[in-house]
């Protein structure tokens, strides 16, 4: 057939379609059926069986804890959220009295000084964040880049350390998001992290730390 004579027939069956119409919507979206569940056993369980490491503490272990886990992989810099945004009061004061330092966040505005800044990363093994939610069903963490939250704390350093709460794990992202949906966008930037990064080549043999951290601690907070 002739390319224009197949045009032809392609837009007379467009003009004549007719299109179902658009229930309306009702109500709440509709989430996933499933099974009651301890939220908190099952996030442990998801996580641990995608690689990640779980600590799970009192609020008053958090800090200590953290301490523990950077002196393991032998970090004595970190890059961090804010303390505040971590949600663990006198942290930084805990792993200074240690010997660790905090790496800054913020890029300087000059060509130059940006370079030498982000090549200083290469070196830095850890990073600390909070986290805004943590998903059962998967046993990932979700994190809201911002102020004072840089988005860079979860992707550059072989090792992340994520501080969640208990009371933020939900069952699902659509879970999630049914209960707060402002969360989506509350900042510049919303992941959701399932344990350490992943790849595979063709021969399917897995390597991690390829796209992100090789490493990732959550320090759960029970409360």
């Amino acid at each position: 057939m002739e390319r224009e004579a197949f045009l032809d027939r392609v837009g007379a069956a467009r003009s004549g379609a007719l299109l179902p119409a658009t229930p309306p919507r009702r109500g709440a979206p509709s989430l996933p059926r499933l099974p009651d569940a301890d939220l908190a056993a099952r996030f442990v369980a998801r996580l641990v069986a995608v690689d990640g490491e779980v600590h799970r503490v009192d609020a008053g272990d958090a800090a200590s804890t953290i301490d523990a886990i950077l002196g393991r992989h032998d970090a004595a810099e970190f890059l961090a959220w804010d303390e505040e945004a971590i949600g663990v009061p006198g942290l930084f004061e805990r792993l200074a009295a240690a010997g660790r330092r905090r790496v800054p966040a913020s890029t300087p505005a000059d060509a130059a000084g940006r370079l030498a800044h982000q090549a200083g990363y290469r070196e830095l093994a850890a990073a600390i964040t909070g986290a805004d939610a943590g998903l059962a069903e998967s046993g990932s963490v979700v994190l809201v880049s911002g102020p004072g939250r840089p988005r860079m704390a979860s992707l550059i350093p072989s090792v992340h350390i994520a501080v969640l709460r208990t009371s933020q794990i939900e069952r699902t992202l659509p879970h999630l998001i049914a209960a707060r949906p402002a969360l989506a966008a509350a900042g510049s930037n919303f992941v959701v992290i399932t344990g350490p990064s992943r790849t595979a080549d063709i021969e399917m043999t897995l390597t991690l730390g390829v796209h992100g951290p090789r490493h990732v601690h959550v320090v759960l907070i029970d409360d």
